[in-house]
Formats: C-alpha cells, structure tokens, sequence
C-alpha cells in the first residue's frame, strides 16, 4: 500500500487516472452489465424503443410514430439517440438501452469534472480528487440513477440534460476573472444542454434550469447583477439552434395536430389534470426521493441542517464555489415543488433532482471549505443506517416468502429462492451494516468515512446481484411474453388483427413487427376490430389465463397457437368474437 501511494505521489496524473478508471469500472458494472439480458419491459420502454425502430425502418426522422400512428407525447432526442444505436449496432435490447446508459455515465462523469474544477486550487490535490469521486460516486450508486440508467425510456434523457445544464451553470458562476474561457464554457454547455433537455421532453427542459437559476440568485442577493453580466442573446441564439429545428420541422410537416397533441395534451394538461391515470397527493414525491437516494437520502437532513440555510447571511457570504451546497438544496427543492405541483405524477418525473441530492450529500461528507466537525446529527443518522442495512439483508432472506403469487407468473417465487439471490443479497447489506456499527462504535472522528461502506455494500450488490437477477427475471417473466409476441408476428394471417387482452403490454409491438388492439372487454374489442376497412375473418388473441377467462374464452373457444408458462396465444373467429361482446 505505501508503495502505491508513492508511486501516486510521485505524479498527480495517475492518482487521476486511477480515479478515472474507477468510475469506468464502476459505470460499466452499474450501467453496463447483463444491459442487454433482459427483455423489453412493460409498459413504457416497450413503447419507447418501438418508435426509433419505426424511425430508422421509415426513414423519417421528424415524426415519431407507434401502433400505426403519430405520436406525440414526447419530443424526439430520446428517438433519436436509440435509433442512431440501431443503426449503429443493430436493433436490440443492448443497443436500446445504450444511450440512456451512456446518458446516466456522462452525467456521472461530469459531476466528478466539476467538483474537481470548483475545488480551491490551494487544496491538497488527494483531497480535489477524493471529494470529485466520492460525488461521482453517489450518484452512480443511487437507485434512481441505476435504475433509470439501464431503461431506455425519456426520463434519463431528460435527466441528464438538466444535469449537465446545471453544471454548465455552475462551470460559468464558479469562474474567476481572469479564466474567461472557463466563463464561457459553462454558458455554451448551459445553451446546449437546455436545448437537449427540450428536445427531451419539452419546455420542462428549460423551465427547471432556469427556475432553480433565478431562485439561486435571488437568495444570493444578486439577482438584478447576473441578469445584466449573463450574456444572453449568444446563449438565447445557442438554445434555439439547438432545440428548434426539429419543432420547426414538426410543426411543417404535421400543423396544429403536433402543437395541439404534443405543447397542449402533454405539456399542459400533463400538468395541470391528471392523464394516463396517474395522480398523487402533494407529498407524492418526499418518499421516493426517500428511496430513490438510499442510503445517501438518510444523510441529506443532517447535509441540510449544517448549511444553515434559513440565515439569509449564509447565502450572501458563500463564495462562488463555496455556495455549491446551496446551489445543490436549491436543485433539490425548487424540482420537488415543481413536480409536487404538477396533476399528473410518476416517480420518474422526480429524477431531475437526484443530481442535487447527490452534491449535497457529497459535500457533507468532504465539505468545499473548512467546517464544524460531524456530530451527533451524523452520528444518529449513521446508526440509523446501520440498523436500515441490517434489517434490508434480513428481509432479502425472507422476500420469496412474501413475494404475493401472482398467477400470470407462478414459478416467480419459486425461481428466486432457488437462485440463491437471497442470499446474495443478504451477505453484502449485512457485511455493510456491520462495517458502519463498526465505525460508529470507535472515534468519533470517523464519521466523515461513513460512506465507505455504503458504497462497497451496494458495489457489492451490483457485482454479485446483477448477473443472477436479470436472466432470471428475462426468463420468468419477460421471456413467455416475448415469444409468444414473435409468434403471432410469425403466425398471423394478412389483415388479421391481434388483441392483447388484460394488462398493455406494449412490447407485443415491438415483438411481433405488426399494429396491436389493446382491449380489456369483448365489447371494445368488437368495436375495435369493426372499425377496419375489412371485417377480418379471425382475430389473435394473447394475454395470460387469467386474463382471457376474464375476458370469456373458455376450454374449446379459438384455436391454439401456442403457450408459455401461464400465457397463451390462439386464433378466435370473427364470429365467437362477436357473440362474447354480445353477451
């Protein structure tokens, strides 16, 4: 060890190299692993990934398109960068999954960038350099972060846009006078990345930058100031280069259908009603960035407390770069209230914020300029998270026992006990629980080092819990779907239309390469189907067992095509159709 760490000494870029390549190892692993060995999931990757593959097959690349028509509910970024990965690699899980996860390690990346670049250049620079990747660090290992990281879905590109925006702002207000280039590189990636977040998902990804922007100005007490020093005409005329030639386009090719489907129905409405069914109360959103930041949202009471943010004397001292951490809490909360206010809520509105919790976190641990020693705030959160992990790995043993037994899916259960995932899971949450009594029974002094274990449980968790759960899961649950899915794009009759009964599995159209009714009664289904030009002789029925009984197909009704664990396909004539939505 100690000829490591003179080797290290000797030259200050191989202990960044080294830091480098542990973040790589560390994206790969979370990111990168067993990325492509899980099928599509249901509902909304399914849809997502099937509209850059319609993209690349059509050739248009201004209209996103799903089951036969336009589709408007997001903007294109995301499209686009799956699509390029096809194109690139092929269509495939792996290869529709690629840019969110390069997405979420960019993004992670850049955090270690920036908390390098903030530091006091008098520091010592093991300390730069261990702050930069402890911050990289908690986010990489941030269940909402790896979670969204490996679904290709809008909300990492969303995400990381924003998060690189908010970094170029801190790139710019960090700058010292004299590095006017590092002034001017901030504001280019504010620019550039607000119109990607745009492009992402909407106005969203210029309305959050900018509100947590001019809140943090305004506690600074120098809102007026960076309203007259920020250049904005060249970032203005940077944003739109960026963000509006595709609504341009959009707007040329399809008229008031895209401004009145995509800026009203899901934009407006989006916020101001509840679509797709998806309310929630006001507090909506404080458990999950609960969850979506474990173990690290444990810290972020004591990470708040410390800053005294209510002394309006704390903002208006903070140096640039020292005032990090409130920038971080105001990251934070302005996006909780925002998405709080919303109507229409999902728990991966909220992960925008998480960048924020994470710098906070960071910071509390290696704090930006000199501060009180931990206490006893950090002392009872620390053992608070002791008891959590202990408790976590004890409940990993038990979890198959009250796993519920859902019938579509009856060898689950079953198929996780013999795994042995339990207890993979349960030695690296214990062995982390341990690892924080231990240092929470010896000095205080050691409560800055809490962290450690945390991230070696959950590295742990990655390194031995990935590789076993996601074939597992493919092979349970995601597999009958997909080749039943596959059949009926095999085995169905030309204009012969396939129902997917029950629950929308919108991957069946991803799957099978042809246009799906979704249905939930045979009464819409017969009126579904009798809105074709041609009255079809048959229709293809798949959803579960429990879902066609539901549905009224009984033991002789339809022709069997084929069946997968408690799943079935089969061909029903127009007629039987017709007298069960009768009936």
């Amino acid at each position: 060890m100690q000829r490591l760490q003179s080797w290290l000494d000797q030259d200050a870029r191989r202990s960044l190299l080294l830091a480098l390549l542990a973040l790589t190892g560390l994206c790969v692993l979370a990111f990168g692993q067993q990325l492509g060995g899980l099928g599509l999931m249901d509902k909304t990757e399914g849809l997502f990934v099937e509209i850059p593959r319609q993209m690349l097959t059509r050739g248009d690349w201004i209209t996103p398109r799903w089951n036969g028509e336009i589709f408007f509910d997001y903007p294109v970024w995301g499209y686009w960068m799956v699509a390029l990965s096809f194109r690139l690699f092929g269509v495939s899980e792996w290869a529709a999954r690629l840019p969110v996860a390069l997405a979420a390690s960019a993004t992670v990346f850049a955090v270690f960038g920036v908390l390098l670049l903030v530091a006091r250049t008098a520091e010592p620079h093991h300390q730069r350099l261990g702050r930069a990747t402890l911050g990289a660090t908690v986010l990489a290992l941030s269940p909402g972060w790896l979670g969204w990281g490996r679904s290709s879905v809008t909300d990492m590109f969303l995400a990381s846009a924003i998060t690189l925006a908010l970094l170029g702002f801190v790139v710019a207000h960090t700058a010292e006078t004299h590095r006017v280039w590092q002034r001017r590189l901030g504001f280019i990636a504010l620019a550039v990345f607000c119109g990607i977040a745009v492009l992402a998902k909407g106005p969203v990804g210029l309305l959050m930058p900018g509100l947590v922007m001019l809140v943090f100005w305004a506690l600074k007490g120098t809102f007026f100031r960076e309203l007259r020093r920020t250049p904005w005409i060249p970032l203005v005329l940077l944003f739109l280069g960026v963000a509006s030639p595709w609504y341009g386009l959009a707007t040329a090719a399809n008229g008031s259908e895209f401004l009145g489907r995509f800026l009203g129905f899901s934009n407006l409405e989006r916020f101001t009603s509840v679509i797709y069914d998806h309310p929630g109360p006001p507090w909506f959103y404080l458990p999950w960035v609960l969850l979506l930041l474990l173990p690290w949202s444990l810290f972020l009471p004591v990470a708040c407390a410390r800053l005294r943010f209510w002394r309006l004397q704390v903002w208006r001292q903070a140096a640039p770069g020292e005032d990090l951490p409130l920038l971080a809490l105001v990251w934070l909360v302005v996006m909780v209230a925002f998405f709080s206010a919303a109507a229409t809520k999902l728990p991966g509105y909220i992960l925008p914020a998480l960048p924020g919790g994470a710098l906070l976190v960071a910071l509390l641990f290696a704090p930006l300029s000199s501060s009180p020693a931990l206490g006893a705030g950090m002392r009872l959160t620390g053992w608070i998270n002791a008891v959590l992990l202990v408790l976590m790995a004890f409940a990993a043993v038990l979890a198959p026992r009250w796993i519920e037994q859902d019938p579509s899916y009856p060898a689950f259960a079953d198929a996780i006990r013999a795994s042995g995932l339990p207890l993979l899971l349960f030695l690296p949450l214990l062995a982390g629980g341990v690892a924080l009594l231990v240092v929470l029974l010896r000095r205080s002094d050691l409560l800055q080092w809490l962290w450690i274990p945390n991230a070696a449980a959950l590295t742990s968790v990655l390194a031995l819990v990935l590789p076993v759960l996601i074939p597992l899961v493919d092979r349970e649950r995601q597999l009958p779907i997909r080749t039943l899915a596959r059949l009926a794009g095999e085995q169905g009759l030309p204009e012969e239309p396939l129902l997917v009964v029950g629950y929308k599995r919108y991957s069946v159209v991803y799957y099978s390469g042809r246009p799906v009714l979704f249905v939930s009664s045979p009464r819409k289904a017969s009126r579904a189907v009798a809105q074709a030009d041609r009255l079809p002789q048959s229709v293809l029925l798949l959803g579960s067992d429990a879902e066609l009984l539901e549905f009224g197909i009984g033991p002789g009704d339809g022709t069997p095509l084929g069946r997968r664990d408690a799943h079935r396909l089969l061909r029903l004539p127009i007629q039987r159709l017709g007298t069960l939505g009768n009936s």
